[in-house]
């Protein structure tokens, strides 16, 4: 019969499973590069319509896998060289990726020490019921997705250029013109220092795929992925794991979400044990490789384990939140006030 355990003892426990080995965050990093490089060999000698429709699925999808042990650096849990962990993840996943990587671990760790803060979380747009971003009926929900998935993310975040933060809601307006190239220019000026990286590994990448696809490989295989699908995917995760369905939650510790899931939405949605959230949320020391112990442990604490509500499913979280829209006072699925 396993023990019961108090919240002092999980934290003993936790404490044992933070240590960072820099051989299993290589291999991690490895073993997507492989997959990656090897799907791109695997299109170059069958290049057909349906061949890059799969391409585009799997190389989004690596693509956000990458992005997810990139979120293991910003808690320095890549390499236990807190500089050999920042230049680890500045050259091999934030400039491919095409990110600023001291400006994205910023960016979280704001997330973590506010969570559910309207004004201060830059994550709370994707998870709020009401305002800034309105998920109160299917078109509103609907038109934050779809906004994602065709790029509109990356114009928004230009657009918004200069605000001092990311502005992760579906704007009713982009600015398109010359008050969008403004804030092109405003917004390089302000990243240039720490964006060099990035433009050193974009070029080699835009060298790289013209000499071997053609002029558009860059554009089709490696931007259009990362732009589009990878930025879905994360942002639905975060959608899932922090929404509660149909109202505002109450507080910060109705947030607090973890997913069973299964292997599919693992490898597309949370990739790297990213369905183990509330166990991170609690305890962000622990490298997600041992996150799934962190959760054995979490679960025989009746204390933590009963502050975290348990999901089966992202896409299932999904259907249950549109079917509460038609049962809460005040929403509509029919109608949206965009």
């Amino acid at each position: 019969m396993t023990a019961v355990l108090t919240r002092n003892d999980v934290v003993s426990q936790a404490k044992t499973l933070k240590d960072v080995s820099f051989s299993n965050g290589a291999l991690c990093i490895g073993v997507h590069w492989v997959q990656i490089l090897s799907a791109f060999v695997l299109f170059y000698f069958y290049q057909t319509w349906w061949t890059f429709i799969l391409l585009l699925l799997f190389i989004s999808a690596r693509q956000y896998g990458l992005a997810i042990l990139l979120h293991d650096a910003q808690h320095t849990l890549l390499h236990p060289d807190k500089a050999a962990n920042n230049r680890i993840a500045a050259w091999l996943i934030a400039a491919p990726l095409g990110t600023d990587f001291i400006g994205s671990q910023r960016s979280h760790l704001e997330h973590h020490f506010n969570l559910g803060d309207s004004s201060r979380d830059p994550d709370y747009a994707l998870y709020c019921f009401g305002e800034p971003s309105p998920k109160r009926s299917l078109a509103q929900v609907f038109s934050l997705f779809l906004f994602r998935i065709v790029g509109g993310k990356i114009f928004s975040m230009v657009a918004s250029a200069g605000e001092g933060r990311p502005d992760n809601s579906a704007p009713r307006e982009i600015a398109i013109g010359a008050s969008f190239v403004v804030a092109l220019v405003r917004r390089a000026r302000q990243m240039a220092p720490r964006l060099w990286s990035v433009a050193v590994v974009q070029t080699l990448l835009l060298v790289t795929f013209s000499l071997t696809f053609g002029w558009w490989g860059y554009f089709l295989l490696w931007l259009l992925p990362v732009t589009t699908l990878a930025i879905f995917y994360n942002d639905f995760r975060i959608f899932c794991e922090h929404s509660v369905l149909a109202r505002e939650a109450t507080s910060r510790d109705e947030r607090m979400i973890s997913f069973i899931s299964n292997p599919v939405e693992r490898f597309f949605i949370a990739p790297n044990h990213m369905n183990y959230h509330a166990e991170h949320h609690l305890f962000p020391f622990v490298p997600h490789s041992q996150l799934p112990a962190l959760r054995n442990v979490i679960r025989n604490c009746p204390e933590l384990n009963s502050g975290i509500e348990w999901r089966s499913s992202y896409f299932g979280h999904l259907v249950s939140y549109l079917r509460n829209l038609r049962r809460s006072p005040g929403t509509s699925l029919n109608s949206a006030r965009m």
